[in-house]
């Protein structure tokens, strides 16, 4: 009796000792969490665009020169009355004046502070920048010795000294040339296809029956995150519903428009966190409802959500300490955690529920299967570490670490839990043969090279309608792409790239094009030389004579005396033209905005600079993808030689290729059958076979290590059931790419299911059956 005694002893230590490690592992997850979070605050950001990293320097390149867009942004207030319109504008810059993200807010460019800051930089040195009108004056005053051109220049400006940037320039630089130079700029810059306009000193724009008044606005770096844009799109959206609202009491036409990059971020994170919860409580309640008709019982339902909360701690865990910035669509993703967690419970639970036997003989039963089912899952899951696409890094390291949770907390809880009832059972026996498998095989063969498949990254990303006519509405007015077409320079030296994009400009103008230039503003040191150069020329031939009675005494002369070039370029002008230089992989690099895509003529032009190229970057990522999309196909035929052999090791080649066949087929219909939900396919849907597989190896390995019988039948069907209500609610997306990840396997794990119980993958056990 007191050995009977002592053995129980050791064996209850025994099992208390695996319920200490669970709560060992979740109480240093949850520890490692706490702490986290109290030292800083995690970063997100949301939009498939900032998941991608791009490898070559070109593309480095562009993406850095375009981050000056992602903290600008443009209200249109439009009125059919002009004093309206301003009333309006006015009313929100007032709005908007306190707020603690806001960097500059103007409406007209000439009452900015960017023209003081334009005139004190430039005024430094002003004979070192001329308008081209002005150089060619001074030019045929030398060639020609006619120096009228010159006085009735100087007298034409001197005339408009009501004109903020004649009065302001004029104390900088006695002969206005500072003052020509920057007029002339700004026209090219905001009127280069002559949409915006000057009406009653108020800059507009004229559209077919209303008058715009635009709102530049500039937001502060350290605000571009998605907490704080989520906020400023919040409190925009505010004040264009309060006007909306107003317009429609006072029945007046009225409209504000939005655009800008950053309000895309907000609106996709407010989308990703709406699916997060919405799916992830769906979910939840699905595999709730599931537990409760198979188990009938509450502890089994507790046992299933220590596994799930032990799975999402522990991802979550690994998630922070791995990456400083999470992608929000990660969790969107990751919610299939749910269903893939609960199997491993399922797995336990249902030996407990139907054989009854000792925690020790369950451990036994399901290690070999589990452990092939976690490491296949992980190592499908792993591929994705293949692409660059930096939110499938995210959801690896979730899934991964959380499935080891998962499988951990199934080995060490559940296997000691006793409960007592029945439950439903979801057993399914049908008639098994070859044949079925040959036809879907066929099938698939015949149906393969009709796949369509396109990965514009237009596709794929979240879409908020609203800004998108917007946007499309905004760049009718303007004239100008809100996302404008790039023309990439590079050189070994910063005056080289300014000089390269000087000439670039004028080339690509002279053939049509629409564009902004660094190159406008901030020119070589030996173009400045040359202009400096030029105006003394000029004086020295007393060209100045009929204008210098109206200068302090040498004022030129001091000026000229002291003139040189301005060797660095001030970030505000970069900011406020969205250009700036950057140095990407030991290279100067700067841009061209273009408006539309260039033409052959232009393209022409552009191929004969050795360092220029264009670049249409949703193009270019879209390329990538695709070539992305191909590689994996390619590193997937390995993988799963990989899993064959391990597979023979255990079951022999033949059993082997049979089970792999399984998993195979039913990923390749999946694509076939999605293809008719979808306008075309894309790499998402790819990697969605590559899950399907690892996912229904489980099921293939649970009927050939245990044999065909109602008990496993139950519990494959139990965890398809869970893992496509999981990865089914993600077809319900609104981004493309998890709507199409989501569908594929929900479509691929019910042809698994179905071809794992109608293919004879071993002998049935009779007796077990009973």
């Amino acid at each position: 009796m007191t050995k009977g005694l002592n053995q129980g002893s050791a064996k209850g230590l025994t099992e208390r000792s695996y319920l200490v490690l669970w709560l060992l592992m979740v109480l240093v997850c949850s520890a490692i969490l706490l702490v986290k979070f109290n030292k800083s605050e995690q970063q997100y950001h949301a939009g498939l665009l900032a998941t991608l990293e791009i490898n070559t320097p070109k593309h480095q390149a562009a993406i850095s020169l375009g981050q000056n867009y992602q903290n600008k942004l443009l209200i249109l207030v439009g009125h059919q009355q002009l004093e309206q319109a301003v009333a309006m504008a006015s009313e929100i810059r007032a709005r908007l004046q306190h707020q603690p993200w806001l960097e500059n807010v103007y409406s007209n460019p000439l009452n900015s502070k960017q023209l003081q800051q334009l005139v004190s930089y430039y005024g430094a040195s002003p004979f070192s920048y001329l308008a081209d009108k002005q150089k060619a004056i001074l030019t045929s005053a030398l060639t020609d010795k006619q120096t009228d051109a010159i006085s009735a220049e100087y007298f034409s400006l001197l005339n408009q000294w009501a004109d903020p940037i004649v009065s302001q320039s004029l104390e900088k630089d006695a002969t206005l040339t500072l003052a020509s130079f920057i007029k002339e700029r700004l026209a090219i810059s905001t009127q280069a296809d002559r949409h915006w306009q000057f009406n009653q000193q108020e800059f507009m724009l004229k559209g077919d029956d209303k008058n715009y008044i635009p709102i530049f606005i500039s937001i502060k770096a350290e605000f571009t995150n998605i907490r704080d844009s989520v906020d400023i799109y919040q409190e925009l959206q505010n004040i264009k519903a309060s006007y909306t609202h107003l317009a429609t009491e006072n029945k007046s036409a009225s409209e504000v428009l939005m655009t800008g990059m950053i309000l895309h971020s907000a609106a996709a994170s407010l989308q990703a966190q709406s699916e997060i919860s919405s799916f992830g409580l769906f979910s939840l309640l699905g595999v709730i409802l599931i537990i409760l008709l198979a188990f009938r019982a509450i502890t089994p339902l507790l046992a299933c959500l220590a596994v799930i909360g032990s799975a999402l701690l522990v991802g979550i865990v690994a998630l922070t300490l791995w990456f400083e910035t999470i992608h929000l669509l990660a969790f969107v993703f990751a919610v299939s955690i749910l269903g893939i967690a609960v199997d491993y419970g399922f797995h336990v639970l249902v030996l407990r529920q139907q054989t009854q036997a000792s925690a020790e003989s369950i451990r036994r039963k399901v290690f070999l299967p589990l452990t092939i089912a976690l490491v296949s899952t992980i190592a499908g899951y792993s591929l994705f570490f293949t692409t660059p696409i930096t939110l499938l890094h995210q959801v690896v390291v979730f899934v991964g670490f959380g499935l080891v949770g998962a499988y951990l907390s199934a080995l060490l809880l559940l296997p000691s839990i006793t409960f007592k009832s029945r439950g439903t059972s979801f057993a399914v026996l049908p008639k098994q043969n070859f044949a079925y498998l040959v036809i879907a095989m066929v099938i698939f063969a015949i149906s393969i090279s009709g796949l369509n498949f396109d990965d514009h990254i237009g596709n794929l990303n979240t879409k908020s309608t609203l800004l998108v006519q917007e946007e499309q509405k905004v760049a009718r007015l303007t004239g100008e792409s809100v996302y404008p077409y790039m023309v990439l320079i590079k050189a070994n030296s910063q005056d080289e790239l300014l000089a390269d994009a000087q000439r670039l400009t004028k080339g690509l103008r002279r053939q049509g094009a629409v564009l902004k230039s660094i190159a406008d503003w901030q020119l070589s040191k030996s173009a400045q030389q040359n202009n400096i150069d030029l105006v003394t020329a000029n004086w020295q031939l007393n060209h100045y004579q009929v204008i210098s009675a109206y200068f302090d005494k040498d004022a030129i002369e001091s000026v000229i005396s002291q003139a040189k070039p301005i060797a660095t370029m001030p970030s505000f002008i970069a900011q406020n033209m969205g250009l700036d230089i950057k140095k990407v992989a030991g290279k100067y690099w700067t841009a061209l905005l273009l408006s539309a895509p260039v033409s052959d003529l232009q393209m022409q032009f552009i191929s004969t600079f050795e360092n220029a190229s264009y670049v249409n970057l949703p193009l270019a990522l879209s390329k990538q993808l695709a070539t992305v999309r191909t590689n994996v196909l390619q590193l997937a035929l390995p993988a799963m030689l990989v899993i064959l052999i391990i597979l023979s090791l255990y079951f022999g080649l033949r059993s082997a290729f049979i089970m792999l066949l399984v998993p195979t087929v039913s990923a390749g219909l999946a694509l076939v059958f999605s293809q008719f939900f979808q306008p075309s396919l894309n790499i998402f849907n790819v990697l969605a076979c590559l899950l399907i597989i690892t996912l229904a190896i489980d099921y293939v390995v649970f009927f050939r290590s245990h044999g065909v019988t109602k008990i496993i039948s139950h519990t494959i069907s139990l965890s398809a059931l869970s893992s496509a209500l999981t990865f089914g609610v993600m077809s319900f997306s609104t981004t493309p790419a998890v709507s199409s990840f989501g569908l594929t396997l929900l479509i691929g794990i019910c042809l698994a299911w179905l071809l794992s119980h109608l293919t004879p993958l071993t002998f049935t056990n009779k007796q077990v059956n009973k």
